[in-house]
């Protein structure tokens, strides 16, 4: 045999070598693809988002007021929220939600970036605990037994102290699920070094079983070196199939003098009653009651229907009033923002023709 010959025995070997590594290769991959389980995506992202406008005419004892108003029945908002697996059950989330005045395009809560809610935390089957800005649980609770929500329509949105609605700088807990009881806490900073004013905790307890749901919520807030905020909520809904009723019992107290104190309390009966596959009525009835200030009750009355044209869009209308005694000043809020300045004792009413849309 030639070198040549040789020459060519030897690169037909390596060649056959070389096809039979990777047929045995592409083998044992193949095996181990279909042995393995299929894959499962280990996080998700997710943009949410509500546009919300009314046009209202409202009265507020110094005449007439015709405005567009953003946010009425649910606040204007855009968001992102998202979870990691980490396996074993754990998960990292996250939520990052700016509200917005979608009559103007300037940003809502005051101008924050993202006022409405921003968090990150660990959650499985212990709970769920987050860092940041959150909604109180006292927030959680006026919103479960208000029907509908903290929103244009709800007598408990007309009476409730909108400063302690959502608390910065804080931690908050959720337990799961524990044969109806949910358990939730949180734990605002104050960051004041040497000093506890500013900070603010609070807790509820809910239970839920068929068509009951029953709560109570409590929360209190440092706000000078005297002075103490104390809250304390008591609700409860039922499902009778045709409507649903609901009923709140929410209290204040303060260690501030009469003139400056908002001690005082109210509650709303609400029930909603569904009126075919797309239509809902909303009656909402409440009463506030000054504890340190004659004069200072008042009595709201408010009647909506809302009507979805889909999943995600939904017309609605209203008409509310409020009676305020010669010491009370209250007002129709809607969703988002306060409504508009009334005079004490004063007799203010709204009117709302909107639509919102969710993404």
């Amino acid at each position: 045999m030639n070198t040549l010959q040789r020459g060519g025995w030897a690169v037909g070997a390596a060649a056959l070598a070389l096809a039979s590594q990777v047929h045995a290769q592409a083998q044992a991959q193949a095996q181990a693809q279909t042995s393995a389980p299929p894959a499962i995506p280990s996080s998700s992202v997710t943009l949410y988002g509500v546009v919300d406008m009314a046009v209202e005419s409202a009265r507020t004892g110094n005449g007439g007021l015709q405005r567009l108003e953003s946010g009425v029945i649910a606040g204007s908002r855009w968001g992102l929220r998202g979870t990691e697996d980490l396996g074993g059950g754990q998960r990292a989330l996250y939520v990052v939600e700016a509200g917005f005045n979608g009559d103007t395009g300037a940003s809502g809560q005051g101008g924050l970036a993202f006022g409405r809610q921003v968090f990150v935390g660990l959650g499985g089957g212990w709970g769920q605990l987050t860092a940041g800005r959150h909604y109180t649980t006292l927030h959680t609770s006026l919103a479960s037994y208000a029907l509908t929500g903290l929103i244009w329509g709800n007598a408990a949105n007309y009476f409730r102290d909108g400063t302690v609605l959502r608390a910065s700088n804080s931690l908050r807990y959720q337990s799961p699920n524990m044969g109806g009881f949910t358990v939730r806490g949180m734990y605002s900073f104050g960051e004041a070094a040497g000093s506890s004013v500013a900070s603010l905790y609070g807790g509820s307890v809910d239970y839920a079983a068929g068509p009951w749901a029953l709560g109570a919520s409590w929360m209190q807030r440092r706000t000078t070196a005297v002075n103490t905020d104390r809250y304390a909520l008591l609700g409860a809904a039922y499902d009778f199939g045709v409507a649903r009723a609901a009923l709140l019992l929410s209290t204040r107290h303060d260690d501030l003098p009469a003139a400056t104190s908002g001690q005082g309390r109210f509650y709303e009966a609400s029930v909603t009653v569904p009126m075919g596959m797309a239509g809902q009525w909303l009656l909402s009835y409440g009463a506030y009651h000054g504890q340190a200030r004659a004069q200072s009750d008042a009595r709201a009355l408010s009647v909506r229907y809302d009507h979805s044209l889909s999943k995600r869009t939904k017309l609605y209308a209203g008409v509310g009033r409020i009676h305020n005694e010669a010491g009370a000043a209250f007002t129709i809020n809607t969703a988002s923002n306060a409504g508009p300045v009334v005079q004490a004792g004063s007799r203010p009413s709204s009117v709302v023709l909107g639509i919102s849309h969710a993404f």
